[in-house]
């Protein structure tokens, strides 16, 4: 059983009245013939629009092919005879491109453009921004164009070219007898002169692009100088000769220039110091007339009195020329006519100039001005590094025999505090021994708070000491191999009477198996007592301080975590300066400061480096890192105690 056929929307169709099999089959042919033509007029503007896109392609930066083509095939698919396009200059349309038409057509379209207006199809157009059909021209009165009398045109069809809303051209086809344009017609026209607006904007997007590119290029060029003279910059930090050098040549290069030059000025004269585009000869004949006043009668020294820019045209027609004698002669001895000079300004003051020449009349744009300007403040730059690095070398020699003649007075005044302390300490010891009779229980107090404070101004006297042996260079490593966590339980044992007195935890958590380390054993366990002590000196009773040490690939890290007052961030680096106290501990904490100055110096002695983890308030923890064999900095000596 067949269910009733339905149409398209899905509705039953209703059935018509039975045809003879001859008007269906002929009915059956005319629909397949128009089909047919329809698909191969399809077929035929799909194959000319293939052929507009593939010309648009190849004609990148010619727009008369393109617009030819197109012409040829709007006028081919709609069986017309002639054709033309046109290009709106802002006043008129001026004609472009024609199809089939005799020269004499030509030269009347190129001689006549055409005004927005009634009297043509192409005016129609342009006037009224809309697509214009007149079947019989011959039948409009409106239509005056003398172009009839040149070709017999009698149907004519124009569409404007459009850019939104700005008139770009017109396109327009005509036949030569009375025969109107179909929709289908005017709609591929309509189409073809879109594609001609889409050529003409890529024609003028790519020219721009050119232009836009040249610009870079010249821009990348003088970004690039630029760039390689900051480098000849850093590299000469008192070499000046390698900046002038690179400064005149760029500058020469980059303008066309036939040949250039900087000069110094020292408040006085003027020098010349460097040079581009002179042949030996020359150069030696030009160096013979340098230095020179100021007041001298030369381009240079002019826009150094002037402290501004000259540009000169034509150096044969300037009046200005007889001023400048040797430049005179100079130039014609180069064949050049035109000449440019800026100053070199250091803040308001000018310390030179840059001078160069060019073979043509007017060679030089305000472009290259700037541009010269831009050379001539990098020379500036080259001037004051110079200068500044010349002070900072000279007030490093300073600073560095301050320093010198600091440590050796510490170093000397040490020992001689040293020999009577030890005195002090040696009889004191003594006399608490009960040598030389007893002590009753205030003598025996008294007694060891000498002993006391002499052991702790001992241990200052010694940081000092040590301070100034690695300032001098003279501190040695004196390496051997131990046991680090025996290192560190000794170090713990050392500190464990002082941390039970304030009710300080002591905990630790340090890996057996880390074993021996080849390092300086004093200065290890001098690291570690330093940081415990700052730990519990810093940590309130009732506190906590944890010792952690583990591998750390071919090192070992050892950490000492507390929860004392902690350190803001901006004091953690300096914490580590000789002499300093940070925060609220820098008021009552007692020492110089230089604990944890020594062990920084003594863990980099080692290779290794330390570091501050910290919140005010919740402690802080300081880890260092030593390698399991030392890496000693340059410079610093180490001994095998092996």
């Amino acid at each position: 059983m067949t269910s009733p056929a339905k149409s398209a929307a899905g509705a039953p169709r209703t059935r018509r009245s039975p045809q003879a099999p001859g008007a269906r089959v002929r009915d059956l042919e005319r629909r397949l013939a128009e089909a047919l033509a329809r698909e191969a007029e399809a077929r035929e503007q799909q194959t000319a629009t293939s052929e507009v896109l593939a010309v648009i392609n190849r004609s990148t930066f010619a727009l008369e092919p393109v617009l030819e083509t197109l012409l040829e095939k709007a006028v081919r698919l709609c069986a017309a005879s002639r054709g033309s396009v046109y290009r709106f200059d802002g006043e008129r349309l001026r004609h472009a491109v024609s199809y089939n038409v005799s020269p004499e057509t030509t030269e009347f379209f190129d001689r006549n453009p055409i005004a927005p207006g009634r009297y043509s199809v192409a005016a129609r157009a342009a006037l009224e921004h809309q697509t214009q059909h007149i079947p019989d021209i011959l039948a409009d009165p409106d239509y005056t164009f003398g172009v009839y009398q040149v070709e017999p045109i009698r149907t004519a069809l124009a569409v404007p070219m459009m850019k939104g809303d700005d008139l770009v051209g017109a396109f327009t086809i005509w036949k030569l007898e009375v025969e109107p344009f179909t929709e289908r017609q005017i709609e591929l026209v309509t189409t073809f002169a879109h594609q001609a607006v889409i050529a003409i904007e890529n024609v003028r997007l790519i020219t721009e692009l050119q232009a836009r590119n040249a610009d870079l290029g010249q821009a990348l060029d003088r970004q690039t100088a630029t760039s390689e003279i900051l480098r000849v910059i850093s590299g000469s930090r008192t070499d000046l000769q390698p900046v002038f050098d690179a400064i005149v040549r760029s500058a020469v290069r980059l303008c066309g220039a036939s040949h250039g030059g900087v000069y110094q000025f020292d408040g006085e004269l003027v020098h010349s110091v460097a040079h581009d585009g002179y042949a030996p000869d020359q150069l030696r004949d030009w160096r013979a007339m340098w230095p020179k006043p100021v007041t001298a009668p030369h381009i240079v020294c002019r826009v150094i009195s002037t402290r501004g820019p000259i540009r000169i045209r034509d150096f044969e027609a300037a009046p200005d020329a007889v001023l400048y004698p040797e430049v005179a002669a100079s130039m014609r001895a180069r064949s050049a006519r035109s000449v440019l000079a800026v100053p070199m300004f250091r803040q308001d003051e000018v310390i030179g100039g840059i001078s160069i020449a060019h073979h043509d009349v007017d060679g030089f744009s305000d472009t290259h001005v700037e541009l010269l300007e831009t050379f001539a403040a990098q020379a500036v730059i080259a001037i004051e590094n110079a200068r500044l690095f010349r002070e900072i070398e000279q007030k490093t020699r300073e600073l560095e025999a301050a320093s010198r003649h600091k440590s050796e007075f510490l170093a000397s005044m040490s020992h001689e505090l040293r020999t009577p302390l030890n005195a002090i300490l040696g009889f004191s010891e003594i006399l608490a021994q009960g040598m030389f009779g007893a002590v009753n229980d205030k003598q025996a107090e008294y007694l060891r708070d000498i002993l006391e404070s002499g052991q702790h101004l001992l241990s200052l006297i010694n940081d000092i000491l040590d301070l100034s042996k690695i300032e001098a260079g003279r501190m040695e490593l004196e390496v051997s191999e131990f046991d680090l966590p025996q290192a560190i339980s000794n170090g713990l044992t050392l500190v464990r009477e002082r941390a039970l007195r304030r009710g300080i935890d002591l905990r630790h958590a340090v890996d057996d198996r880390l074993g021996a380390i080849r390092a300086d054993e004093r200065k290890v366990k001098q690291i570690l007592l330093n940081l415990l002590s700052n730990a519990i000196k810093f940590t309130p009773e009732g506190g906590r301080v944890e010792v952690r040490a583990a591998a750390a690939g071919d090192a070992v890290e050892v950490s000492v975590t507390d929860t004392g007052v902690g350190i803001a961030p901006e004091d953690q680096q300096a914490v580590f300066e000789e002499f300093r106290q940070v925060g609220a501990a820098e008021r009552k904490a007692e020492g110089t400061g230089l604990g944890l100055a020594l062990s920084r110096k003594f863990v980099e002695l080692h290779g290794g480096r330390i570091w501050v983890e910290s919140e005010p308030g919740r402690g802080a923890t300081f880890t260092f890192t030593l390698p399991r064999e030392p890496r000693p900095i340059e410079g610093a000596p180490a001994t095998d105690a092996r």
